[in-house]
């Protein structure tokens, strides 16, 4: 883990070549989460909280655990 996000160094894009971060989620993930969560981390970046907010709501409806450990893997990737 780095200290300085509590990420996985693995998870954050150091491992080895070709197993850094993708878009495409856990195996079995509901297109719906999947599709909200790529959705959350383009209002994140562009500062757009009320769509944030709106996205969090639908990705509440359909998310697992899974799911919410994806979008926090994808909040903490690099841009």
């Amino acid at each position: 883990m780095t200290a300085a996000h509590g990420v996985p160094e693995e998870c954050r894009g150091g491992g080895p070549v070709g197993h850094g971060l993708s878009t495409a989620g856990p195996a079995g993930m509901d297109p719906r989460a999947r599709e909200a969560i790529e959705n959350i981390v383009r209002a994140v970046r562009e500062g757009d909280d009320a769509r944030i907010r709106t996205l969090l709501a639908t990705l509440a409806a359909v998310a697992d655990t899974a799911a919410l450990l994806y979008l926090r893997e994808r909040l903490y990737a690099p841009e």
